[in-house]
């Protein structure tokens, strides 16, 4: 009976009974490894790209490490994180940050030594700082996920907000691009860095003239004068696009990349065909019959200065004196400098002259007509 009760009892206790009046030795929960004694302490909290946006809104990211985190029993510590602008009372409740999530560990798992934990504080354009590098503060707690012990733990710290890089006096010259066909039109570009920061915390990564309906697009350089001032031009030819243009000029600071645009708009006239014309001379202008005369000149096409029309075939015509009537005689070729010459036996007294038809670039013209006399 004695020995009965005593298998009864280490059963229900968990304890082994080695013999009578034996010490009883109570087995500890399989997750008691997991749980925190020593009080967690947090490092310097570090901020990055702690500055304004030059528009809309953006994030200030942190980080910060625990030395012994309280995982109790595997369940990840509680922390929170909050802020106050520059100005505002750090006695007060402050302004919820972003903490990113921290897992939790095995029950059984030993917890780690340190813990590094992210998060952000949310900034808008409109936070101007009223200096050049505004004073914000951001405080952290750290607590078990449930219960009080260990207590929780806070830090406060102190960082500096810059203002927002900004591009001004941005200009696009001409602000309408009116392309004509056969010329290239120069167009300059404009504007000033103003900087937020150090001397090299921005940097211009872009610059470039975009269509906004198209992937049409003519790159820039992107260095800066001495004051932060930017210049340089393109040439635009009868192949770029028409329609709405922008200068766009991407600026990096930290790990961001900002945007500016300035819009500008690129047309094609509806008649915008060169001119051309063709010069003639015959010699000799009296011939007698059977010999010949040369007919020679020259053919040009050019919007305000000429230029030679090269290659190109012109046609020859005739008209007998006291007629109406003007034949066409064939065809002669200007060569790469735009000259030609044609040698022709001219049976009676008449007019010649030369025409050069129109093409997707350049107008029709008339060379002048000569008289031949035929003796």
């Amino acid at each position: 009976m004695r020995k009965t009760l005593r298998l009864v009892l280490a059963a229900a206790t968990g304890a082994m009974v080695l013999t009578a009046g034996a010490a009883i030795t109570v087995v500890a929960p399989a997750n008691a490894i997991s749980s925190a004694v020593a009080d967690p302490t947090i490092g310097a909290i570090t901020v990055s790209d702690n500055f304004v946006p030059p528009s809309g809104s953006d994030k200030i990211p942190f980080k910060f490490t625990v030395t012994t985190p309280p995982f109790l029993n595997g369940k990840a510590p509680k922390v929170t994180a909050v802020f106050y602008k520059e100005g505002d009372a750090t006695s007060g409740a402050g302004t919820a940050a972003t903490v990113n999530a921290i897992a939790d560990i095995a029950a059984t798992a030993t917890p780690p030594a340190t813990l590094d934990v992210t998060g952000s504080v949310p900034i808008t354009s409109s936070d101007k700082p009223t200096t050049d590098t505004g004073k914000w503060t951001i405080k952290v707690t750290v607590a078990p996920e449930s219960g009080t012990t260990p207590a929780a733990v806070s830090r406060d710290d102190t960082f500096t907000v810059a203002k927002a890089t900004r591009v001004t006096s941005a200009s696009v010259d001409p602000s309408t691009v009116k392309l004509k066909s056969g010329s290239d039109i120069d167009v300059y570009a404009a504007f000033k860095l103003e900087r937020g920061g150090a001397a090299n915390d921005e940097k211009v990564t872009d610059v470039r003239l975009e269509s906004k309906d198209s992937d049409d697009y003519y790159s820039l350089n992107t260095g800066l004068e001495s004051d932060d001032s930017y210049h340089d031009s393109t040439s635009m030819d009868y192949d770029t696009t028409a329609g709405a243009w922008q200068l766009k000029v991407s600026v990096t600071r930290g790990s961001k990349t900002y945007a500016f645009v300035k819009g500008f708009s690129v047309t094609k006239g509806t008649t915008g065909k060169a001119k051309s014309k063709i010069t003639l001379v015959a010699s000799p202008s009296k011939v007698k019959k059977g010999k010949t005369t040369k007919l020679y000149g020259k053919v040009y096409r050019g919007y305000t200065s000429w230029g030679a029309w090269k290659k190109k075939i012109l046609k020859l015509y005739f008209k007998k004196k006291g007629t109406k009537t003007w034949k066409f005689v064939g065809y002669v070729g200007s060569n790469s400098s735009g000259k030609y010459s044609k040698t022709v036996k001219p049976k009676y007294d008449g007019y010649w002259r030369l025409g050069a038809t129109a093409s997707s670039q350049t107008k029709s013209s008339w060379s002048p007509s000569k008289f031949v006399d035929v003796r």
